[in-house]
This record gives C-alpha cells, sequence and structure tokens, in this order.
C-alpha cells in the first residue's frame, strides 16, 4: 500500500505494510497539504503525512476527519475541548503522529463528520482547515457590528475570511502578500484594509504580521493568532498595553455551545461552492504527491490549496 512519508528532508512515496493509524478502516479519496506539512518535512519529520482528511467508510459513506482528538476521559475533552487535552496529547493525526496521505487510513468513529448535501467530496477536505479559521475567528469575539482584518492569503486567512462573513461580521478585510491571494479574497467579497479594526486574525505566521496587527488593532481590540508562531512572539508590551489588546493564541477546533466546528465549517462550505472553486488551485494523484509537495511550497506560483486525490 502506497502512503507519502517525510524523509530525509524529503516527501516521498513509500510502500507500507499495514494502513497507519487505529481505529476504523477508511479508503481515502482526498488529502489536502498543509503549510505544516511542507515544514515537517523541512524540519526533516519522518511520520506519514497529512491530516485535512476524507474517506469513505466501508458501508461507503464519505466523511472527513477530526485530525486533533484527546483522551475522551479529562475535564478538557469531556467539555468538549478536546483541543486543549493535554493527557494524550499526540492525537495530532499527521503532527503528532502519522496522518493519513495513504491508499487506507485507520481512525477512531467519533472522528467523523458527514459531508453534508452540497460539498463535493472531492473538496471536503478543505473542512479541517475551515474548521482551525472558524475556531480562531469565534474565540475572537466575531458578530455583528465587528470590523475584522484578516492578515495572511493562505487557506487558513482565506477560510478566515468566509468564517467572520459566515459569523455576521459587519465588513472583513485581508491583507495579503502575493496578488493571486488578493484576487481570491475579492472574489469571497473581501474588502481592501482600511482604517482600524475590532478584531485582527493574524494567519500568516510571521513577526511582520504581527507588528501589522497591532497597527491596524483599534483600542481595546482583539487579536487572534492563527498562524503558527515558531520562533518567541515579537510584540513589543507596551503596544499592547497602550490599546489594552486582548490576545488570543488559537489552538485548532472543538465543540461549544453553538456546535462542533468542523460540522459548522461543512455547513458553511456547502453553502458557498465559490469558496473551494475559489481555494483548491492544483489537484495530483497519490502516484504525483512529492511534486505536489514541491508545488505547495511555492506560494509564489500561485498555489493556494493543493489537494492530493485516491482513486
Amino acid at each position: 500500500m502506497k502512503a507519502l512519508r517525510g524523509l530525509a528532508g524529503r516527501a516521498v512515496l513509500v510502500d507500507v505494510d499495514e494502513p497507519p493509524g487505529e481505529g476504523e478502516l477508511l479508503s481515502m479519496r482526498a488529502i489536502g497539504i498543509c503549510g505544516s506539512d511542507v515544514i515537517a518535512i523541512a524540519q526533516g519529520r519522518e511520520w506519514i503525512l497529512g491530516h485535512e482528511l476524507v474517506g469513505v467508510r466501508s458501508d461507503g459513506t464519505p466523511v472527513v476527519v477530526e485530525a486533533l482528538y484527546g483522551c475522551r476521559e479529562c475535564e478538557c475533552c469531556r467539555t468538549g475541548r478536546y483541543n486543549l487535552c493535554r493527557r494524550d496529547g499526540n492525537k495530532a493525526l499527521g503532527v503528532l503522529s502519522d496522518g493519513g496521505m495513504a491508499e487506507q487510513f485507520r481512525a477512531p468513529a467519533h472522528t467523523f463528520v458527514d459531508i453534508p448535501p452540497g460539498l463535493d467530496v472531492a473538496n471536503a477536505s478543505l473542512v479541517e482547515p475551515a474548521a482551525v479559521s472558524w475556531h480562531g475567528v469565534r474565540v475572537a469575539g466575531t458578530g455583528p457590528n465587528t470590523r475584522v482584518l484578516v492578515i495572511g492569503g493562505g487557506s487558513v486567512g482565506l477560510l478566515a475570511v468566509a468564517a467572520a462573513q459566515a459569523q455576521g461580521a459587519a465588513e472583513v478585510s485581508l491583507q495579503a502578500r502575493h496578488p493571486h491571494q488578493r484576487e481570491a479574497g475579492e472574489r469571497l467579497g473581501a474588502t481592501r484594509p482600511h482604517g482600524l479594526y475590532e478584531i485582527v486574525i493574524e494567519a500568516a505566521g510571521s513577526a511582520s504580521a504581527l507588528r501589522d496587527a497591532l497597527d491596524r488593532l483599534a483600542p481595546g481590540g482583539v487579536l487572534s493568532v492563527l498562524g503558527v508562531q515558531y520562533t518567541p512572539l515579537d510584540v513589543p508590551y507596551t503596544d499592547l498595553m497602550v490599546k489594552e489588546v486582548r490576545l488570543i493564541a488559537s489552538m485548532g477546533y472543538c465543540t461549544h455551545a453553538g456546535g462542533r466546528e468542523m460540522a459548522q465549517a461543512a455547513a458553511m462550505l456547502a453553502a458557498r461552492p465559490e469558496i473551494p472553486a475559489t481555494l483548491v488551485t492544483h489537484r495530483f494523484p497519490l502516484a504525483d504527491a512529492e511534486h505536489a509537495f514541491r508545488v505547495a511550497g511555492d506560494r509564489k506560483a500561485g498555489a493556494i490549496k493543493v489537494v492530493v486525490e485516491v482513486a
């Protein structure tokens, strides 16, 4: 059976004897490539990659997989905050354990989320990153009468634009580095940045984006950090203090009083088919997954979301 593994700083298609993972067997259909996958390879990680997962159960039902889950027993898990579980921290598929970029994969049935009508199976790998964006937008307090700025035009940033719109923001703007990212934001209805914002979503994962976010925040505003910062935060405390900024480090997705964020993200994508049509720029078969990673790692080439498909 074929699977894609990190090996010596490269993404390499290998043969494995057994499906990776644990739990119910899925026949995989689509796996999105996340920026964290590209970084994991560069850092020399050697597990099987992939956490944006779509597979088919033995009865033919297509599902997406919550790639982040916990022990199901601790206080955080019992209250739906399994993204904060500290008892079983290795339940992060493709990040801390083998992922699902393979012909078959095993995952616990409680992580499965049904794909709603209107969302094509081929596009459903967007649900997992959309849930990450939905969470970061929600915990920032997005709602009616809030102006939201998203900094970062990758897939997570563009999905944050859509999530803020779905959560009722009065206006959503996008600040992005590359022209094709700005064009994608415009297709989703994002405006260009102007003035100050009650909420800024940092989705670029860079020190310069954090500084831009502080400059764009209104006094008393909220800065939600979606982009993974791999070095200590470079944020001057005095800038936080004089505006009394509330800084939130967003972690994955969870279930809350309003629902299961993976299901909410799936519903958003089903309601707006232009989102996957805009974000999914490249598709490759599993046999060409190594090349798919090279394309995904070159943002200047026009890639936003690269999807690996399994026949």
